[in-house]
């Protein structure tokens, strides 16, 4: 019972990683920015294997029973796995903003106090406060 339960906990764990882990950022978010990212993929791909092909021919030859060896290069299809590199895009959070769920939050290095934060280090403050940690009334 206990290995049960601890079985569905890890299932739900994973399922909620794999959940966060494929949301992704609201392209329509004014602080999103995008960059292309190249990857290596391992794929499977065919090529032409040489190989030396023996085969034998009549002639004049006396001591072989008047058969030649021959040899000429043929191809095989092989196969072998090789790195392709792929692209895809990528979102992040622009300078001076950070991830929340799927948006993008501006970041102040300093709190305001009396305001909030509007964009990176800017505070918008409250009607009868300024600075720029919106502390001075």
């Amino acid at each position: 019972m206990v290995h049960m339960l601890l079985w569905w906990i890890l299932k739900g764990l994973f399922l909620s990683f794999l959940l966060k882990t494929t949301l992704s950022l609201n392209p329509d978010d004014p602080n999103v920015c995008s960059h292309w990212e190249s990857y290596a993929v391992t794929v499977q791909e065919s090529y032409a294997h040489p190989f030396d092909q023996i085969y034998y021919t009549r002639c004049t030859d006396i001591l072989n029973w008047f058969k030649c060896t021959r040899h000429r290069i043929s191809y095989k299809t092989a196969y072998r796995r090789g790195l392709r590199t792929m692209y895809r895009r990528r979102s992040q959070c622009c300078p001076g903003y950070y991830e929340s769920g799927d948006y993008c939050i501006p970041l102040c290095t300093e709190e305001c106090v009396h305001g909030r934060c509007v964009s990176p280090d800017t505070c918008h403050c409250e009607p009868g406060w300024g600075g720029t940690d919106c502390s001075s009334g």
